[in-house]
C-alpha cells in the first residue's frame, strides 16, 4: 500500500511511500487510516506463487470505501468478488481473552521488504492509544514482535494464523522499533470494518459535549469531568447540560448509568459499548450560580445518544 511518511513518543511507522494491509473478504483489503490518508490514489500489490513456485507481483488500483480516523482503520475495494485466486481472506480470531506471553506473528512490508515476518509475544494487553480527535482506542495489544516503518496496517497473528490485531504504532525515542509495538484489537477492527463496508462510515454514539482536559479537571479538583462546551441542538443540550459560561464552571459529569467517571477515557470507554439512540443517565454536579460559592447541586439527566 502506498503512503507518505508519517520521539518516548507514539509513532505511526510508515516507510516512505509504503505500508501494509491484508485481505478481508473477496473484495476488500483492510489497512490503517494513516497509511492512506494523504494519498491521491492507493495501489495494492499482491505477491502470488504459481504451481511451479515462482512468485509474481500483481498491482491493482484500489478504491477507498471508507475510513475511521478515530480507530485508525481504512477499507479499500480492489476486486469484484470473482478473483478468488487473488483475494484470499485471512481468518479472524478474537482479541478478548489474550494473555501476556502468547506467541504472535507480525506480517508486513518493513522498509519496503515485502512479505516480511517477525515473531514475538504479547507483552501487554488493555493498553490505550490516542486516536484522531483525542478519542482513545481501548484494548490495544502490546507486542515485542518487531514493527518498523512500513508495517502499519499489517496483521498481527496468533499461533493458529488468525488475525488478532492490526499493527499501527510503536513507542520509540528515535522512530525506530525499540521493543514496544502496538496493534488495534481485531474485535474493534471487525466492528468498524463491517460498519464501513455496509454504510461507508462508523456509526458512533455522541453526547454532544466537549469536555475539559483531564489536567484541568485535576487542577480544579473536580469530582469528574467538566463540560467546557455543549454542541447547540445536540443530545446533551436537549437534556439541559450546561457548559462553562460567564466565568462559571460547567456541569461536572461524575457517573454514567451509575458507573463512576473520573477521566475522559472512562467516558469514551463506556460510550464504545453503546449505540446511537440509546439512553444514558448522567449524574452531574452543577456549580452554584454564585461564582464565589463552592457548593454543587447533584442532578441526574437522561441523554439520548446521537451520531
Amino acid at each position: 500500500l502506498n503512503s507518505p511518511s508519517d520521539s518516548m513518543d507514539v509513532s505511526r511507522p510508515t516507510a516512505g511511500t509504503s505500508g501494509s494491509g491484508f485481505v478481508w473478504d473477496g473484495q476488500h483489503v483492510v489497512t490503517n487510516f494513516h497509511v492512506i490518508q494523504d494519498l491521491p490514489a492507493a495501489y495494492v500489490t499482491f505477491l502470488l506463487r504459481d504451481s511451479e513456485g515462482t512468485t509474481r507481483r500483481t498491482t491493482r488500483l484500489a478504491k477507498l470505501v471508507g475510513s475511521d480516523p478515530a480507530s485508525d482503520v481504512a477499507v479499500l475495494k480492489v476486486a469484484d468478488g470473482t478473483d478468488t485466486a487473488l483475494m484470499k481472506p485471512l481468518r479472524l480470531g478474537k482479541s478478548t481473552g489474550l494473555l501476556v506471553g502468547q506467541n504472535v506473528l507480525a506480517f508486513g512490508n518493513p522498509f519496503g521488504l515485502e512479505h516480511s515476518l517477525s515473531r514475538g509475544i504479547i507483552s501487554g494487553v488493555s493498553r490505550k492509544l490516542e486516536g484522531a480527535g483525542g478519542r482513545p482506542i481501548s484494548g490495544v495489544i502490546q507486542t515485542d514482535a518487531s514493527i518498523n516503518p512500513g508495517n502499519s496496517g499489517g496483521p498481527l497473528l496468533n499461533s493458529d494464523g488468525e488475525v488478532i490485531g492490526v499493527n499501527t504504532a510503536i513507542l520509540s525515542g528515535s522512530g525506530m522499533f525499540s521493543g514496544v509495538g502496538l496493534a488495534i484489537p481485531i474485535d474493534t477492527v471487525k466492528s468498524n470494518v463491517e460498519s464501513i463496508i455496509s454504510k461507508g462510515f462508523v456509526r458512533r454514539p455522541l453526547l454532544g459535549i466537549v469536555f475539559a482536559p483531564d489536567v484541568m479537571n485535576g487542577e480544579l479538583q473536580l469530582n469528574g469531568i467538566m463540560a467546557m462546551k455543549v454542541v447547540p441542538n445536540g443530545p446533551a443540550a436537549a437534556s439541559g447540560v450546561r457548559p462553562m459560561r460567564g466565568g462559571r464552571l460547567g456541569d461536572v459529569v461524575t457517573a454514567v448509568d451509575g458507573k463512576r467517571i473520573s477521566l475522559t477515557d472512562d467516558l469514551f470507554g463506556f460510550l464504545e459499548k453503546k449505540a446511537p439512540g440509546d439512553d444514558v443517565k448522567l449524574t452531574i454536579q452543577r456549580p452554584s450560580a454564585d461564582v464565589d460559592s463552592d457548593k454543587y447541586e447533584t442532578l441526574e439527566v437522561t441523554v439520548t445518544l446521537g451520531q
